[in-house]
């Protein structure tokens, strides 16, 4: 029986060694730096590559990577973290290549603080990326992934409680070995964005973990008085003794 962690995750990390995947990491680097303000609080936590995607802040932070020979490693779908440790957590490329995606969330929730950030950087089915990935052979990195698209992840979020604060697209060019071609298609970020957002290679999903206020609520019984206000209250009627 082959394990999942040492085969895929170990196919994985050689891909992303590749120029091509390269590519795909310089493009999300620079479109999570350019959303650093997103990006708060003293624990930040990424997965799945070993390149750090986390953006420079000018806060002091402590950024931790899980990955194949990073400071971290382990089971993506049982975190070696504690309960609501991690106040910005990174998912790159992990939830199309997990064996139990639903899992892995939920151990994003469970590490996370209230009110933390849950970023995802996923492979879009609906893009040219998809479209190799259905002519490719898909028991090659990246296409041996399962690429969800955006309203299904959405989905699986709002089950979660997860409030979706942004959704940025980025590599809109086709997944093209050749450096030299690579370059050439640049214009088509640019076109990309204006004319196709939906179609992009890659989708970057922010979220908030919601905290639910805990405001105490009067009993319905106790909302109406027992007894009438005093001004109310007539005076009894008696029958008094008549004289004669």
């Amino acid at each position: 029986m082959v394990n999942y962690k040492t085969d895929h995750r170990k196919k994985m990390a050689d891909w992303w060694q590749s120029p091509l995947a390269g590519n795909v990491l310089d493009a999300e680097r620079g479109l999570l730096q350019s959303n650093a303000h997103l990006f708060f609080g003293y624990m930040q936590l990424q997965l799945g590559v070993t390149p750090v995607l986390l953006p420079e802040v000018s806060r002091p932070t402590i950024k931790k990577v899980m990955a194949d020979q990073a400071d971290i490693d382990g089971c993506y779908e049982s975190l070696p973290i504690k309960w609501h440790s991690i106040d910005t957590l990174l998912l790159s490329h992990t939830l199309e290549f997990s064996p139990d995606p639903h899992q892995l969330l939920r151990e994003a929730e469970r590490v996370l603080v209230a009110d933390g950030t849950l970023v995802l950087c996923c492979f879009n089915p609906w893009s040219l990326w998809g479209i190799r990935r259905l002519f490719s052979w898909q028991d090659s990195p990246p296409w041996q992934g399962h690429f969800f698209s955006l309203a299904r992840i959405k989905d699986w979020l709002a089950l979660l409680n997860f409030d979706v604060v942004m959704v940025e697209r980025t590599l809109f060019r086709p997944p093209i070995r050749s450096a030299k071609w690579f370059e050439r298609c640049a214009f088509l970020e640019r076109w990309g964005k204006r004319l196709w957002p939906v179609f992009s290679g890659v989708t970057i999903v922010v979220a908030t973990k919601r905290t639910i206020p805990l405001t105490p609520i009067t009993p319905r019984w106790q909302t109406k008085q027992l007894f009438p206000p005093r001004r109310l209250v007539t005076k009894p009627v008696t029958r008094e003794k008549s004289d004669g």
